[in-house]
């Protein structure tokens, strides 16, 4: 082969390069022979060879890609007056060049870490792979391509100059740049200025100028333009609104992919502006948004599921969780009110605090506001009034009413600040000037109450009126009640009632109960049962679970009007769907009795533990009966007995007699009688008479505290006080064993002829006792019969006897005899040993019985088992006397 031929084969092109012949290679296909004569031309400095060298460098198209390269002969071509290359690196200093998606983490690694200058790394790449930001070199280059008339770097030129990036920040200059690449009919140009006369970068805002320079922008399809335009359209000044068209800017911005259009989208359906309403519609793009990494969507999921008779709260928690976990303030301090609340999520109030405290490390002042009120209350805070009047004080700097509010509350009452109530009210009053209505009805209060200020209902019916108008249906309802008294404001009952049906209509249940009030008792209007009833209901459909279990007492003791027992049950799981535990025992027990609706057991356990949960003292007592029993749960006595001591807790004495039963019976430790005393204890200073009945038998036996005969004096009078039958009997025992002063002797007898009165056996019995015997009271056999009797009727055994044996002291016929067996068989049926011995005896003597000794002596044998020693006497006494009686008899047969 010739030499002439080889070179031929060899060669990447037969004549010399030229710029035509390397663009004809590129357009070829024929990257690499092209990138080898843009660089043999560019090395010989032609300017366009440098720009194209730059670009294939950049894109990787001929030669390996490297951004480090790229801008070496886009600099090169720049220095030689190249306007596309001063605005190609313009446009990369502003934002930097990061490696290549070719470039793999392990040779970047080795790069930057890469210690040998002479590896193959270094040698390709001895600059690294990437372009660090570069505001400055940015500028100073945008600013040549701009001088030189480049649209493109005009426009970027006029951003750095908005935004202070590598140049001081000049409106100004800005501007003018902006313009002259929008004279030039370039979408940047006209899209920097559109946005910043609509003030997205500080300045005079001029929405109409903002929206001539959008228009043509978002004409031609810039989806940031399109944006903007349709915030104008909804929310811009100076320009004519019309959501409509500002729902189509958006979609079609959202469509090119816009996050922030499908956030402001997807509220546009969930508010339906401009569009039809339409749930699924909003929660598609405002997913997308969110998708897409815009917090803002989140939130406004979250509000979308909160909301709406469908609520799904859960899912509006596990968004709101999303958000603040990225960081967003708002979604903290949103997810630190669920955990308030307990919405979507369990209530804790110290998962609360921690949310709340990062959205205040954001700024967010609205949790300023929340933590102080959390310190204030201890509540997943401890208790610190100085640090909750800390954040009070850094919410009130930014305004915020609630925390001027809290502020007086803390003054007021001298909590964490020194008191002052003329401090406390100026609070109150900037509060209310900030449109407060707490703030204005606490002022009413005070005015009203005398509080720390001279009393003045006028200016308490001001304030009242000030709040509301500002929102607060109390507004309402105390004004309401300063009419109907003449308080500070004419005497008119017209008005004051008018006043409450307001607040009643405004949601304020309380009115609504007022109202009840007023008709059924007749206080400042004629009493109308009807009306009464209609307000009762309002109020419990207001929410009021006071209202609704009042109405189910009215059904228990069929009172007329009342409403129909079925639409009494809704209102009673409506309140106790809000958690109201009342309501929630009540509707309970209708369920589980069945007598004014479907009986559903499985239903009824529902609601009667969540009241035993909630602290309904009646539903834990109803459940520990319902775990001894098991009654649809297995057994499980000490389940119930900690279910009884959290009733017990709150006095149940119904509770604290179960509990009791079970300790005894379980042979309960000293320590746990103890425990149990201290219940009692509880429940009797707080005026319970059962429980200063048992208090006083506890310490009259020394059970579960050291006896004492005075403390169960002391508590045995004041149950007796109340009418407690039982502790009277028992006190009046006391004072006739333990004292021998006749004032106690005849306070005893009192005690028992009251208790008596009320038909208590045991103490018509001793009453009978006492007249018998003359204790504390004349001696009267006549009435000592009659209330034997009556306790007999009663099945009172020691009555029966007792009665027997007066009548035996005069009996003398034989039909008063057989009286007197009537009485003592009663009480020998009823196991009262000494009336087994006295039948005995009558059988013996053949006295109002016929004589019948085998009958006697199984009647003394059953008292000798029943305990009754003397018996036992009888017994081998009356044995023998029959072995005799049956040898004689034998002897004589013999």
């Amino acid at each position: 082969m010739r030499l002439r031929s080889l070179l031929k084969k060899v060669s990447p092109f037969k004549r010399a390069p030229t710029l035509e012949r390397a663009e004809a290679a590129y357009a070829a296909g024929r990257k690499a022979d092209a990138a080898a004569m843009f660089r043999t031309l560019a090395e010989g400095r032609m300017t366009q060879a440098q720009l194209r060298l730059g670009q294939l460098y950049e894109r990787g198209e001929g030669v390996l890609q490297n951004f480090v390269e790229a801008v070496r002969w886009f600099r090169r071509a720049a220095e030689q007056g190249s306007v596309s290359a001063m605005a190609r690196l313009g446009e990369i200093y502003l934002t930097g060049l990061t490696p290549p998606d070719t470039a793999t983490p392990a040779a970047l690694k080795r790069i930057d870490k890469e210690p040998n200058e002479a590896s193959l790394l270094k040698r390709l790449y001895p600059q690294g792979l990437s372009v660090a930001q570069d505001l400055e070199q940015a500028a100073y280059w945008n600013g040549c391509a701009a001088d030189a008339g480049d649209a493109t770097a005009q426009a970027r030129l006029g951003y750095q100059y908005a935004s202070g990036l590598g140049r001081t920040r000049d409106l100004k200059e800005a501007e003018r740049w902006f313009s002259a690449a929008a004279q030039q009919e370039h979408p940047a140009g006209q899209l920097g200025l559109g946005m910043l006369f609509a003030g997205s970068y500080g300045g005079t805002a001029d929405h109409a100028a903002a929206q001539r320079w959008l228009e043509p922008c978002a004409a031609g399809g810039n989806s940031t333009a399109q944006l903007c335009l349709a915030m104008l359209l909804l929310f811009g000044e100076g320009v004519e609104h019309d959501e409509k068209r500002a729902a189509s800017l958006l979609t079609k911005a959202a469509k090119a992919g816009q996050p922030a259009a499908m956030f402001h989208l997807g509220e546009l359906y969930r508010r339906g502006v401009g569009v039809a309403a339409s749930t699924s519609e909003a929660e598609t793009w405002l997913r997308r948004a969110a998708a897409r990494g815009y917090l803002k969507a989140c939130l406004s999921l979250v509000h979308l599921f909160r909301s709406g008779p469908d609520a799904d709260l859960h899912t509006a928690a596990l968004l709101c969780r999303q958000a603040a976990d990225l960081g967003d303030g708002e979604a903290q301090y949103l997810l630190g009110q669920f955990y308030l609340a307990g919405e979507g999520v369990p209530h804790d109030a110290t998962e609360a605090a921690r949310w709340l405290t990062k959205a205040a490390e954001q700024n967010v002042t609205a949790a300023y506001e929340r933590l102080g009120a959390l310190h204030a209350e201890g509540r997943g805070l401890p208790q610190d009034f100085e640090a909750a009047a800390d954040w009070f004080h850094r919410a009130a700097a930014q305004g915020d009413a609630n925390a001027l509010y809290h502020l007086g509350t803390l003054q007021l009452g001298g909590l964490g600040v020194p008191r002052d109530p003329s401090g406390a009210r100026r609070w109150y009053r900037k509060a209310a000037l900030q449109g407060s209505a707490a703030a204005s009805l606490q002022l009413g209060i005070l005015y009203a109450s005398g509080q720390s200020v001279r009393r003045s209902y006028a200016t308490a019916a001001r304030w009242y009126s000030v709040a509301a108008r500002q929102g607060a249906p109390a507004g309402l309802y105390n004004l309401a009640f300063l009419h109907l008294r003449g308080l500070g404001v004419p005497k008119d009952t017209a008005q004051g009632l008018q006043l409450l049906e307001q607040a009643a209509d405004a949601g304020n249940a309380e009115a609504a109960w007022a109202l009840y009030r007023q008709y059924s008792e007749g206080e400042h209007v004629a009493a109308d049962p009807e009306e009464a009833v209609g307000w009762l209901v309002r109020a419990a459909e207001l929410g009021s679970g006071a209202a609704a279990c009042l109405l189910a007492q009215q059904v228990d003791r069929a009172d007329r009007p009342v409403p129909p027992a079925q639409r009494v049950a809704e209102l009673l799981e409506k309140c106790a769907t809000r958690g109201h535990a009342d309501a929630q025992s009540m509707i309970g027990l209708w369920l589980y009795e069945g007598g004014y609706i479907a009986q559903d057991r499985a239903k009824a356990m529902h609601w009667l533990t969540r009241a035993a949960q909630n602290g309904n003292a009646f539903a834990q007592a109803w459940y520990g009966d319902i775990l001894i029993r098991g009654e649809g749960v297995p057994i499980d006595r000490e389940a119930a007995a900690a279910w009884y001591e959290r009733a017990a807790l709150q006095g149940h004495a119904g509770a604290i007699t179960a509990l009791t039963a079970l300790r005894i019976g379980a042979g309960a430790a000293q320590d746990e009688l103890a425990q149990v005393f201290q219940l009692w204890l509880r429940a009797a200073e707080q005026g319970h008479a059962e429980a200063q009945f048992q208090v006083g038998d506890f310490c009259l036996r020394g059970v579960g505290t050291p006896a004492s005969l005075d403390e169960a004096r002391r508590w045995l009078q004041a149950a007796a006080l109340q009418g407690h039958r039982p502790a009277m009997t028992l006190l009046a025992g006391v004072l006739l064993q333990q004292s021998s002063d006749p004032a106690d002797h005849a306070q005893a007898a009192e005690l028992l002829r009251r208790a008596a009165a009320q038909g208590d056996a045991d103490a018509q019995y001793n009453l009978g006792v006492c007249l018998r015997r003359g204790l504390g009271i004349e001696r009267d056999d006549a009435e000592a019969e009659r209330v034997y009797s009556a306790a007999a009727e009663q099945g009172h055994r020691s009555a029966q006897l007792a009665l027997g044996g007066l009548k035996a002291e005069r009996a003398q016929s034989e039909e008063e005899w057989r009286e007197v067996a009537r009485c003592y068989r009663l009480a020998a049926d009823s196991g009262h040993p000494s009336a087994m011995i006295a039948l005995a005896q009558l059988y013996e003597s053949g006295r109002g019985l016929a004589s019948d000794r085998a009958s006697a002596l199984t009647l003394y044998r059953q008292a000798f088992e029943s305990g009754h020693a003397d018996a036992g006497l009888e017994v081998r006494r009356l044995e023998a006397q029959l072995r005799e009686a049956q040898l004689r008899e034998a002897q004589l047969q013999s």
